[in-house]
């Protein structure tokens, strides 16, 4: 900004002390100025009273203004040609084009030496709609492996038909769309694919991550509880100020960082017909909804002096809610412990319930501070000791202990272990991951600096930190909140902060009816999961991506390939299978489909099976199969793929009231193999190499009845965690069983490229 001002003061300088007669105020551009001044002053009838000093001074800023305005957007213009350059994702060896282009972005663009998180947004490219030849041509590709000959050949007759006639204005629509609006297609799916659909969420869309893999910094439930909710209110903190840097591929190319804007202060509205996303502006939001032994609370994350309170002030508030539960304030009610259960109903239910017995009164206040809290956090006095036992809990909870609609849940454990559950509609799992593995470098940073816990495991507090009394009696009506000083580190002034006070609730007899169906409903539900959480490493016999690369294929094409054959195995055939692929190198990008089941994954499987197959004819089979599977990868993530067109093309012929049958058909196929990547080491901190301190990600639950969800990452050369999930209703799928299968098909896929 500075700089700008001092470039306009400059430049008027320089004009207002060249002589009349000097090419600054007399040349073409100046006379041409002159002459609207004239035109525009003498409409108005100012022209006799402005003298000749000053109208130079207004002109020179003008146009110093007009001039710098016209820089940055053709800039910008030209930063956005730039990135729209894809070559550089197909090539293994850069070519010269692609250094020269690398070159011009960094110079340009990347040149910031401290960008700010939105500073590239505006740059970003639209993502462009296919051709309709195109998509046909690669959804036949990729149902060819599954569909038989007659499947396929009506399939291609329907495509052909619908080309020659409706499509082409279907595309029309979509092509006018992606010009006028961010994304042609990601508002859709919000709307369509989330929002409107009834399903619950809980297990079905929710989804979950774990903390670090074999290692809890503290025992102390309140102290790990008030370190993590403190560093989340820092990484609040970078995005509100934009001090974030945002994310970059190989350091050079930056991808859209929107979906950032609602992980904090927002929460999935129920509506009958449709849910609403609810975004609550930071500066209103400054306290945290905390759920312990079914008694909600809320508690200020955020002095009246709009300070972060410290880390030794949030535990004195955690422990004074827990000192507190059971002896001054009672043991909840069973209706009031289960009442996050409503938030596990089918969307509708949970609607007209919400509107029937929360739309007033005093239960309506207290939903009120819960859907506005920046976030929630729940104290659970269960110590899963694995991670299968911490990853079923860390999704559902049993089913009545996850507020299942806000953006995401800290979930920390009697033994001190930590979690994250978080809603899907939002934004992405790539966003959660990415604060919650801030959050983790960031206490671990504190761990080794010694300031993070002291030996009893207790947060440290400063010097002249004193302690409360924590037999304060809680307040017992909403809206009443005691106030308590605070002080910083030696030196610094004291903050006000209020204690934190419970939510009460009054229920009567058909909401607690209400209460207790939505119980029994997400017991139900979550009895049916069946979630298993594994590790393949060199450790235990296995081996990492370091062997993959060796052998010249992708990382996750190596997988994919041995999750096909996994299932080819446990099922005795190919299913439908999608993976996860970020479209972010677009304005508003969220995912495409990588349709991972190929004719060349088949030939694979089946070559992998066949006993009289060569060493040598597996090897060849294994890396065409990879081949094609990192060129669907790249495709998919520009925005090349299938199913986010198709989807479009179907929300087009509905808006008109058009039904396409074959589109219908065509997305209505299950997913009976679902799949998902998560990335890992998304910052930049600086942390030694420790297995302990990996994170096994996350997982989520199946996408279709029968089939299997399957969330994986490799975390280094010798660690890849997987989370199996699979419905035990279902008798021809478990996840255990699936997941020794799939361990054998990597061991047997590395026999066939051992020699």
């Amino acid at each position: 900004v500075w700089a700008v001002v001092m470039t306009i003061a400059v430049f008027a300088a320089v004009v207002i002390n060249s002589p009349p007669e000097s090419w600054w105020r007399c040349g073409p551009v100046a006379d041409v100025l002159w002459t609207l001044d004239n035109t525009f002053l003498g409409l108005v009838g100012f022209g006799d009273y402005f003298p000749g000093w000053f109208r130079v001074m207004y002109l020179a800023f003008y146009i110093s203004m007009a001039s710098l305005m016209t820089v940055a957007v053709l800039q910008r213009l030209f930063i956005r040609i730039l990135l729209n350059y894809r070559n550089w994702m197909y090539e293994k060896k850069p070519s010269f084009i692609t250094m020269a282009w690398g070159a011009m972005l960094k110079g340009f663009f990347m040149g910031q030496r401290e960008p700010l998180l939105y500073s590239f947004q505006s740059a970003m490219p639209r993502l462009p709609v296919p051709s309709l030849e195109q998509t046909m041509q690669k959804y036949l590709e990729s149902v060819k492996p599954i569909l038989s000959e007659e499947e396929l050949e009506t399939s291609k007759v329907a495509w052909e038909s619908f080309i020659k006639g409706e499509g082409k204005k279907f595309q029309k629509l979509l092509q006018l769309k992606s010009w006028v609006a961010g994304n042609y297609v990601s508002d859709w799916w919000e709307k369509y694919v989330y929002l409107r659909s009834r399903s619950p969420i809980l297990i079905n869309s929710n989804y979950y991550g774990l903390g670090y893999a074999s290692h809890i910094p503290t025992k102390k439930q309140t102290a790990r509880a008030a370190r993590l909710v403190h560093n989340y209110m820092l990484f609040k903190k970078e995005l509100e100020s934009e001090k974030l840097k945002p994310t970059t591929i190989r350091g050079l190319v930056p991808i859209c960082m929107r979906q950032y804007e609602r992980l904090f202060s927002t929460t999935r509205i129920p509506g009958r017909d449709s849910d609403v996303l609810r975004h609550i502006d930071p500066s209103d939001s400054i306290h945290v909804a905390v759920l312990y032994k079914g008694t909600w609370w809320r508690l200020n994350a955020v002095s009246e002096e709009g300070v972060i309170l410290p880390p030794h002030v949030l535990q004195d508030h955690l422990d004074f809610i827990v000192s507190n539960v059971g002896s001054v304030v009672p043991i909840p009610s069973e209706t009031e412990a289960n009442l996050p259960a409503l938030t596990a109903l089918n969307r509708t239910r949970w609607a007209e319930i919400r509107e029937e017995h929360f739309g007033e009164g005093i239960n309506k206040l207290s939903l009120e501070e819960i859907e506005s809290s920046i976030f929630c956090v729940h104290l659970d006095e269960r110590c899963p000791e694995t991670w299968s036992s911490t990853g079923n809990l860390s999704l559902h909870g049993n089913g009545n202990t996850r507020w299942c609609d806000k953006s995401f849940n800290v979930v920390v454990y009697g033994n001190g272990e930590a979690a994250v559950h978080a809603e899907h509609s939002w934004a992405d799992a790539p966003v959660i991951a990415h604060a919650w593995e801030w959050v983790l470098c960031k206490e671990h940073l504190t761990v080794v600096a010694g300031t993070a816990y002291d030996k009893s495991g207790h947060v440290c507090r400063p010097d002249d930190a004193s302690l409360p009394d924590a037999s304060t009696p809680a307040s017992p009506a909403l809206g009443t909140m005691d106030r308590a000083p605070s002080t910083g580190s030696k030196g610094s002034s004291a903050v006000t902060h209020r204690l934190p006070y419970k939510l009460d609730w009054m229920f009567d007899k058909a909401a607690q009816d209400a209460v207790q169906e939505a119980y029994l409903h997400a017991t139900d539900m979550c009895k049916d999961l069946n979630l298993e959480v594994d590790c393949f490493s060199t450790g235990m016999g296995g081996y990492g991506k370091g062997f993959v690369k060796k052998q010249k294929c992708g990382p996750d094409a190596w997988i994919q390939l041995a999750l096909q054959l996994a299932y080819y195995r446990d099922q005795g055939s190919l299913a439908l299978t999608y993976e996860a692929a970020a479209t972010r190198l677009f304005n508003e990008g969220r995912t495409e489909t990588i349709r991972s089941v190929t004719n060349e994954s088949k030939n694979a499987v089946l070559i992998l099976n066949d006993p009289n197959a060569s060493k040598e004819d597996k090897r060849k089979a294994i890396r065409a199969a990879s081949d094609r599977h990192q060129s669907n990868s790249r495709d998919s993530s520009l925005g090349k793929g299938v199913d986010r067109h198709m989807f479009a093309l179907y929300v087009c012929a509905l808006g008109l009231g058009k039904e396409v049958n074959f589109l219908k058909d065509a997305l209505s196929i299950p997913w009976k193999l679902s799949t998902s990547q998560i990335p890992q080491r998304q910052t930049d901190f600086k942390i030694e190499a420790d297995v302990s301190l990996n994170s096994p990600s996350g997982g989520f639950g199946p996408v279709a009845d029968d089939g299997y969800g399957v969330s994986y990452m490799m975390a280094d050369d010798d660690h890849t965690y997987f989370h199996v999930s699979s419905k035990r209703s279902c008798k021809q799928t478990e996840s255990r069983r699936f997941l020794n299968v799939l361990f054998q098909a990597f061991q047997d896929m590395r026999e066939a490229c051992t020699d």
